[in-house]
């Protein structure tokens, strides 16, 4: 079951789990305007949640994260869909995001983008895992091109 929320504290552990680079001690992002959640229906289990900001006028899609027993059952692209269809609903021009595994937002339509050009601050080349098995890239999706394929 997929839930709207603003209990972005609540989603932290999870954040963690899936090996997000997010710290319990990390402030709540700053432009928040939605998560979107996953419960397991049996037993009310969160598995997987999602977070939709704007940051300097620009909408970022953020903290995409499934628990790996949940994976590979097309639950992170509910999450990234839902996401979208909220921004496309407020009107952005752009979705921004960092990504672990750019491969999957490509069949989304988001295309990878100079770091420089995000209207945020990415942490990544300042992590130890960047370029030592995590190739996190900045990517953007035009959402006029891209209407309808959601």
């Amino acid at each position: 079951m997929l839930k709207r929320t603003m209990e972005y504290e609540a989603l932290v552990d999870l954040f963690v789990r899936a090996g997000l680079e997010i710290s319990p001690e990390d402030p709540r992002p700053e432009g928040l305007i939605t998560c979107f959640e996953l419960f397991d229906e049996k037993d009310g289990r969160r598995f997987g949640a999602s977070g939709l900001c704007l940051s300097r006028g620009e909408y970022v899609l953020r903290c995409v994260a499934v628990e790996e027993g949940f994976r590979g059952m097309g639950y992170g692209t509910r999450l990234v869909r839902a996401v979208m269809e909220e921004a496309e609903q407020l009107g952005a021009e752009r979705l921004w995001l960092t990504a672990k595994v750019p491969k999957f937002y490509e069949k989304f339509g988001f295309q990878v983008t100079p770091r420089e050009e995000a209207p945020f601050v990415t942490k990544c080349v300042e992590c130890p895992q960047y370029h030592n098995g995590c190739e996190s890239e900045v990517m953007v999706l035009n959402m006029n091109k891209n209407v309808g394929k959601i």
